[in-house]
């Protein structure tokens, strides 16, 4: 595209050049790296270890869906845990693994689950593996009580998200 012919204003099509090259690779399809634990900022690792509290929290909590959600998943844990695809649950943080469908040393499984907050520090969405679950009705539950929850701190500012946590159902901090 040549700048002078189209009438348009050198600095103007430069400045939609320059924008284009900064967002191709999201056009392309290209994903944002993900950042460890290791190397993130200890800003971010805090506010991650804010998000885990505060949605680990709601699950104990007496919200209806809280409730139902964790007597879903006592039961789920006493009952049909072992059935569940080992890569869809890890145990103890660590990644999955084939005995990690129920662990043999008694502690719960957890749930990977993926957040992103807006700039308030309010939950606008997550994902985590529904068929994890195996419960269309627990899933919503799950879904809705965690949509329902705030941090009460934005996100530390040029943050990646979504923030990636771990989630005990069952668990008391």
């Amino acid at each position: 595209m040549n700048p002078g012919k189209s009438g348009r204003s050198g600095s103007a099509w430069s400045l939609g050049a320059a924008l284009l090259a900064l967002t191709g690779s999201v056009w392309a399809g290209v994903q944002p790296q993900p950042v460890s634990a290791d190397a993130a900022p200890q800003a971010w690792v805090a506010y991650a270890q804010r998000v885990s509290e505060r949605l680990q929290s709601a699950l104990s909590g007496d919200a209806e869906t809280a409730q139902r959600f964790g007597a879903f998943f006592d039961e789920w844990v006493a009952t049909d845990a072992h059935t569940v695809p080992p890569s869809a649950v890890v145990s103890n943080g660590g990644p999955a693994s084939d005995s990690d469908a129920l662990p043999a040393d008694g502690a719960l499984p957890t749930l990977k689950v993926r957040v992103w907050l807006d700039r308030t520090g309010s939950v606008t969405r997550v994902e985590f593996d529904e068929a994890a679950i195996g419960d269309e009705r627990a899933a919503a539950d799950l879904r809705a009580l965690l949509l329902q929850q705030s941090v009460g701190a934005p996100p530390p500012l040029a943050m990646k998200q979504p923030v990636v946590i771990r989630l005990v159902p069952g668990a008391q901090l």
